[in-house]
């Protein structure tokens, strides 16, 4: 009798188990198909955008305000900084509101993203340095673009703060706009058009239209603007890769990988020079 009470249970245990297998699925099956929709990665992106623009604005306004003239390099690292930190904060308070923070969140907990990352991490930095170097063969020797030239300068001054925003927070705020953003939308409806969009979108971002002492565009400057532009959109392909094979984590991951190496071989560069 209590053999047959005993099978009962586990019989009993057993298709609650597996009632309860559909159900965990549907639900990260909901999730995923949440985070892939064009709604929510044009929403995403808009507004992490429109989120930067303001936090921008507001951060520049502010440490104006406090630091003055006459301190250039130390009103940027503030306003990079803190323009990195507001902006990351609303895009997370974005994700909560839409329930697609913990799913996001989630991707960090398994090892694969780790490895894959720092793999990748360095594949970019390659492709990188290659694409720079065929420019250069191509079109003559150019120095680093203005946007580099800038970071160059804050790294001097302010190493520590810099690392935050430039190994860690720029890399996900720039996942979570480019890739979980623009590439899903896109990606939905036309997958090489998402790889391309996104690359150029995330290359001309970091490009600057140089301007001389008089306000008028250095021309010279601009050409090396344009010498250098290829890495930042053949590395905006390589993540936008990395991304749809690794997911957010492992592009995320790769990314941080590949400025932190950039910011150690900067760091070093600077103080040798010294």
């Amino acid at each position: 009798m209590e053999e047959q009470e005993k099978r009962v249970d586990e019989v009993n245990q057993s298709e609650v188990e597996v009632m309860l297998e559909p159900l965990n699925y549907g639900s990260n099956h909901d999730e995923e198909s949440r985070i892939k929709s064009p709604g929510f990665g044009y929403g995403l992106f808009f507004s992490s955008l429109i989120l930067l623009f303001l936090a921008s604005f507001t951060i520049d306004f502010i440490v104006d305000a406090l630091v003055g003239e006459g301190n250039e390099v130390t009103a940027f690292a503030y306003k990079n900084f803190g323009t990195y930190v507001v902006t990351f904060s609303l895009i997370t308070v974005f994700l909560f509101l839409t329930k697609t923070l913990l799913p996001l969140v989630k991707k960090f907990t398994k090892i694969r993203p780790y490895i894959h990352g720092l793999f990748y991490g360095f594949i970019v930095i390659i492709i990188s340095v290659i694409t720079t170097l065929l420019m250069q063969i191509l079109f003559g020797q150019a120095e680093e673009n203005l946007n580099q030239q800038i970071i160059n300068l804050i790294l001097s001054k302010h190493p520590v703060s810099s690392f935050f925003w430039i190994v860690l927070l720029g890399p996900l705020v720039e996942e979570l706009t480019y890739r979980v953003g623009l590439f899903n939308a896109i990606s939905s409806r036309n997958r090489i058009a998402a790889y391309v969009v996104s690359a150029l979108v995330f290359g001309f971002l970091h490009f600057n239209i140089p301007l001389n002492a008089d306000g008028a565009i250095d021309q010279a400057k601009l050409i090396e603007e344009f010498i250098n532009i290829p890495s930042y959109i053949v590395s905006g392909l390589v993540f936008g890769y990395i991304y749809e094979k690794e997911g957010f984590a492992g592009s995320s991951v790769a990314h941080i990988t590949n400025n932190l190496i950039s910011y150690i071989l900067s760091i070093i560069s600077i103080y040798a020079s010294k």
